[in-house]
């Protein structure tokens, strides 16, 4: 029989014990910090997991912090229109009592309610949120609109088209803004197709009537030249009503459309986008759009104006009028109704936008709850069963050392 040495028996209860204060520590770590896991050696394949499902979690928080700054962005623009269409509806209330010959006694009095409407929608035109103009596009240095040194027009800061986007998801980006040319621009938009099959040099013409601030009408003569296949060069003049010609575009605008798809795919080399035409001699100012031009097999294309001038200087003008003793004219009500229905129409946009946020937030905060759900299953800790083992183990911790401190002493008297 082999005898048991006392150092043997020591070496025993110290192992013991260390064991003991080795699986009380990670138990203690392990509950502290909800994790089973404490390195990736300790489970190479659970670690996959959780490396992965983590990877997942930043990346919903990314697009859930993308959706509050694009919220935030968005309820300024709802706040900003609704306080536009509530001024334009005391301009249309005043528009409809200065109808009656009893009121027309004081126009200046009008005059002075319309100056104090126009400030307003201009102030909240030039609005920020979060350091950034509600309406600016991606031009933060200037504000959308400003007033002419003459105090006779109102300005459009040309750059205030650039659109601003947000990942939502993985793959989905949505525009958080509505541009100043959006909302308050003067826009001649392009529809329909152009016949992909005519020959290379011929010359699609379109003439238009655009209008200056003062209400001034020109003709604006679009020029088509096809240079080669799906590609065509833009010129264009305006002729005022003496046929004069005011002005000639500098250098050709190259249209390039998708031999495959038909679309406008490219304008001057870029991603298409509005072109400003602007003629500052004559105050007059408008954008045109092209982006909803195609080729197809036949020509089908014609041009809308939206509006003949913006909200501001149509204001302007009827200030100016009444102040001469004019009254507004009924196209100039109806311009002012139109742009409201704009309004309207523009806060129907944001609010669809707005609802397809708060649907993508709902998704994403309910499959971060599911990941954080399957990592807990997979490298969580049962707080409770990890609590009761802690306490046995803390008790045998203690039953140990009280055994070992009666039977350590005896052996080494034995031995001494």
């Amino acid at each position: 029989m082999n005898r048991v040495t006392d150092a043997y028996v020591s070496n025993h209860y110290i192992n013991s014990i260390n064991r003991l204060k080795g699986s009380i520590s990670l138990l203690q770590r392990q509950i502290a910090s909800g994790n089973l896991i404490e390195k990736p050696s300790d489970s190479p394949s659970k670690s996959a997991i959780l490396i992965r499902n983590n990877d997942v979690l930043n990346q919903i928080n990314t697009n859930l912090n993308n959706i509050k700054t694009g919220l935030s962005f968005l309820n300024q623009t709802v706040f900003s229109l609704e306080v536009i269409q509530s001024e334009l509806l005391n301009v249309i209330g005043k528009l409809t009592d200065i109808e009656d010959p009893l009121k027309q006694k004081n126009l200046n009095n009008y005059a002075d309610q319309f100056e104090q409407s126009l400030k307003t929608i201009l102030d909240v035109a030039n609005s920020k949120a979060d350091g950034k103009y509600v309406f600016g596009g991606t031009d933060l240095s200037e504000k959308p609109f400003r007033v002419s040194s003459d105090n006779q027009t109102i300005i459009q800061n040309p750059n205030s088209t650039g659109k601003v986007n947000a990942k939502i998801s993985s793959g989905i980006t949505e525009k958080i803004n509505l541009t100043g040319v959006e909302v308050f621009g003067t826009i001649l938009k392009g529809n329909g197709a152009f016949d992909k099959n005519t020959s290379i040099g011929s010359i699609k013409t379109v003439n238009q009537n655009v209008y200056d601030s003062a209400g001034n009408q020109y003709n604006l003569q679009l020029n088509f030249e096809k240079v080669a296949q799906n590609k065509y060069n833009l010129t264009y003049t305006i002729t005022d009503s003496n046929n004069n010609n005011i002005f000639t575009s500098p250098t050709p605008q190259v249209l390039d459309f998708d031999q495959n798809t038909g679309y406008l795919s490219k304008i001057n080399g870029k991603a298409p986008s509005e072109i400003n035409i602007s003629v500052p001699n004559n105050n007059i100012n408008f954008f045109l759009d092209l982006t909803n031009l195609t080729e197809g097999n036949s020509d089908s294309f014609y041009f809308e104006l939206n509006q003949q001038m913006d909200i501001f200087n149509l204001m302007k003008n009827i200030i100016r009028n009444l102040r001469n003793g004019i009254l507004p004219t009924e196209e100039q009500k109806e311009q002012v109704h139109r742009f409201h229905v704009r309004v309207l129409e523009k806060l129907s946009e944001i609010g669809n936008i707005i609802n397809q946020f708060n649907s993508f937030e709902n998704m994403l905060n309910q499959q971060s709850l599911q990941i954080q759900d399957l990592n807990q299953e997979v490298g969580g800790v049962d707080v409770v069963k990890s609590i009761i083992e802690l306490q046995n183990k803390d008790y045998l911790l203690q039953i140990t050392q009280k055994i070992a401190a009666s039977i350590l002493p005896k052996s080494l008297l034995d031995y001494l």
